[in-house]
């Protein structure tokens, strides 16, 4: 069953949104892997890993960047967001 995602190409963060998907996603597999074959539980996996990068980003982000969508995000705030979603990578990896 494919599912037509809207991630907004034309955002430039939206390659970085999807390392954090991959990235939460490959330690849940590593902490409670799905079989192969079972494609709505991936489906629902990569829903509910979607919805935890935005709780996390929008948890670390300084309230001035969830306003104003016209402001570029400065190099030490993505270097804060990869700390958490590597944090929290390795805290579900059990690492």
């Amino acid at each position: 069953m494919a599912h037509d995602h809207d991630h907004g190409d034309e955002n430039p963060l939206q390659g970085y949104f999807d390392w954090q998907v991959t990235t939460l996603m490959l330690a849940r597999d590593l902490d409670e892997p799905i079989a192969g074959s079972d494609e709505q539980a991936h489906h629902q996996r990569r829903h509910e890993t979607e919805d935890l990068v935005r709780e996390l980003t929008l948890g670390v982000l300084p309230e001035q960047y969830k306003h104003d969508a016209s402001l570029a995000w400065p190099p030490e705030l993505m270097m804060t967001i990869t700390r958490e979603t590597l944090r929290r990578a390795a805290k579900i990896a059990g690492v």
